[in-house]
């Protein structure tokens, strides 16, 4: 008799252990937490080789690091983004006051995005040198993003030197916009080469 009931909790504990609940008396799958989840140190992760139409609808757990304490799991939920992580998209600009599209508004929400320039093209009349000192000079010309007012903004101009009055110009250029829910902007690291076209940064990036 105590070997059947031996027998029987051994066959039993398998089904009772099987699934798991924190925060919730009725778990849904092995290990089933309802509320927040700290991780201290790191944890195993299976791979994901390939994806089928069946998986299309998983969602990313990511450890956090901005956390007090460090290590929240939270779900980055790609069908609440509104972008891809990286988008390429290709403006074209023409009828230009002179050269000068000194501020534009991307519309591109800076809380959001981080917007860089790529594959800039310049088509048209070529800026006339002037005399400047014993050399000529073509300026100084300027592609940049920039952000203002919350939102990312474009800078296309020779900030010294116009167009000649009645020369036309078009600017090609490719913007890749990157979605902070999965990228970020570094701040600006600034360096003091005191003159020299030679030295070394003034500190190093962190990445973490």
């Amino acid at each position: 008799m105590k070997l059947f009931k031996t027998l029987c909790l051994l066959f039993a504990t398998p089904l009772v252990m099987s699934q798991v609940g924190i925060g919730t008396t009725t778990p849904e799958t092995d290990l089933h937490v309802v509320g927040d989840a700290l991780i201290q140190d790191a944890f195993k992760v299976g791979s994901l080789g390939t994806v089928s139409a069946a998986d299309e609808d998983f969602k990313l757990i990511t450890r956090t690091t901005n956390t007090t304490p460090v290590g929240q799991i939270t779900v980055l939920d790609v069908n609440t983004l509104h972008v891809a992580p990286v988008n390429v998209v290709n403006y074209s600009f023409t009828n230009i006051s002179l050269n000068n599209l000194t501020d534009l508004d991307l519309q591109f929400d800076d809380s959001k995005y981080v917007v860089g320039i790529a594959n800039f093209r310049y088509e048209g009349d070529a800026i006339k040198k002037v005399v400047g000192g014993a050399t000529k000079t073509i300026g100084n010309f300027v592609v940049r993003t920039f952000t203002s007012g919350g939102s990312w903004h474009l800078e296309i101009r020779n900030r010294t030197l116009d167009l000649t009055p009645g020369d036309t110009l078009t600017y090609h250029v490719t913007l890749i916009i990157y979605d902070k829910s999965y990228y970020r902007n570094l701040p600006p690291i600034i360096t003091d080469l005191g003159g020299s076209n030679k030295g070394v940064a003034s500190s190093v990036p962190n990445l973490y």
